[in-house]
This record gives structure tokens, sequence and C-alpha cells, in this order.
């Protein structure tokens, strides 16, 4: 039988009561320790932990590999579910031809290609919002609209005043998701809070939105 290998870990003291550990695919283990702690004692801590720590480490790779866009033309991107590939010249091999050049930099195709992906958001946010909006009037929805953000912790938002916030990466994932993200923010110009009341509008709405929503939260984690 061999030795375990040490885990490694990042310690890091901050404003905090207790020590904790979080442990991720992309940021691996830290350790948050809160600063009248001693070095020795955190270290004793993540030993008596060293079995969940493992456990985790062991469920993220075992997970399939998140796809990363790569800024080449022809390069597989994911647009409303669907892999595509974006080309600028027309007698190559692609799902979309947008304007560009074959020898534009990886910074210039990401901004054609978010730029037209931007474009088609504004439509597709539009007529999904547009489309909720009607079927939901009899639930007593105040008018609302939309704007688009690239946002990286929330899919999307809403204010008292109807104006309703969608993260822009909402475009990688399948129609029905974006659906229950638009529903959802409507919800909330009846309920802010995430009560039973705010739930049962949901389901009132979109009696599927937790399908659509476990699918959003699944997918996010591949691409």
């Amino acid at each position: 039988m061999t030795a375990q290998e040490p885990i490694e870990y990042r310690l890091t003291y901050c404003r905090r009561k207790t020590i904790g550990i979080y442990v991720s695919a992309e940021r691996g283990v830290e350790v948050r320790v809160p600063h009248f702690v001693a070095r020795s004692e955190a270290e004793r801590f993540v030993l008596e932990k060293q079995d969940w720590i493992r456990r985790k480490l062991a469920e993220f790779s075992t997970r399939p590999q998140r796809h990363e866009p790569v800024w080449q033309w022809g390069a597989e991107h994911y647009f409303l579910g669907e892999p595509v590939r974006f080309h600028c010249d027309p007698t190559a091999d692609h799902d979309i031809l947008i304007p560009g050049n074959p020898g534009d930099s990886a910074e210039r195709i990401s901004s054609r290609i978010q730029g037209w992906i931007r474009a088609e958001a504004h439509q597709v946010f539009e007529e999904r919002h547009a489309f909720w909006s009607e079927q939901m009037a009899p639930m007593g929805i105040p008018s609302s609209w939309v704007e688009i953000r690239a946002m990286k912790r929330r899919w999307g938002s809403c204010r008292r005043n109807g104006k309703i916030t969608l993260n822009l990466a909402l475009m990688k994932y399948p129609l029905e998701c974006i659906d229950a993200v638009i529903v959802h923010e409507l919800c909330h110009l009846l309920e802010f809070n995430h009560s039973p009341r705010f739930y049962a509008h949901m389901t009132r709405a979109m009696p599927t939105w937790k399908q659509w929503d476990s699918m959003l939260t699944r997918l996010a984690q591949l691409y």
C-alpha cells in the first residue's frame, strides 16, 4: 500500500470566524482561515478533512472536460444548444457565414463572432420576452423591457421598474433554457423573492420550467 500524495491547497487569510475549505474544478483547493488562526491549526484541519477533499477532487476529475471556444475561423462554438462553425469564406466548411478575412487575428475573430451573436441575441431575447409577456398577461405581469449584458454569475436579473437583464451567454443554450430564464425574471415582477408563491407563479406560467432549469445547470458545466 502506497502513501497518498499530500493535498495541494492555497491558504488564504481573511475576515471570517471559522476555517472553510472550498474545492472547485477551476481553482482547486482553497482553505480560507481567520486571521487569528495559526497555519499549523489550518494544516490539521485539512488533514482531518482530507477524505472529503479527495472525494470532491475525484468527482471533478470524472466530469467531461468543459468545451472552451477557440477564436479561429472554422472552430466549433455552441449556438442555441447546437455545435456550429463560423467562417468568413463562403467556400470553406461552415455552418454560419459572417463578414471577415481569413487572416484575421484571434481578437478580431472573437469580436466579429461575438458581435454577430449579440445581434442575434437582441432578436431572440426580444421575441421570447414578447411571447412570454403575452402568455403571462392573465397573471397580471407588469410591462417590462430587456437589456443584454455579459455576466459572470447570473443568467438574468429584474428590477422593480421593469428592466430585465439577460446574460449574453444564454445564446449558447437551447431556446427552452432561455425561455425558463425569461419566465423566471418575469415572475419576479410579481414576487421579488424566491418564496413558494414565486415558484407557484413559475409553475403556472411554465409547468416544465424545472426540466429546463436543470438542463441549463448541467449544460453550463459542459460549455
